[in-house]
């Protein structure tokens, strides 16, 4: 959960993305992932360990999660 599962699954798709696109630069990357991310403004989760509901956004950096689809779509 959280970012010990963010980060590796988002470096999975970073990957990927990569192979279809080995010509990408690192803030070409990151914008696309960001640009191809999904937003969720509105949902609600709770606080880990808690059962204290908060936004996404406010736990998550660009309150948004990676989608290694549409990421590879727009890589080709």
């Amino acid at each position: 959960s959280g970012t010990s599962m963010a980060t590796p699954t988002t470096a999975g798709v970073a990957a990927l993305v990569l192979s279809h696109n080995p010509g990408l630069d690192a803030e070409g990357l990151k914008n696309l992932l960001l640009d191809t991310s999904r937003r969720y403004p509105q949902l609600m989760v709770n606080i880990p360990g808690t059962t204290n509901p908060i936004l996404f956004g406010k736990l998550s950096h660009s309150g948004a999660i990676v989608d290694a689809v549409d990421a590879i779509k727009a890589a080709k």
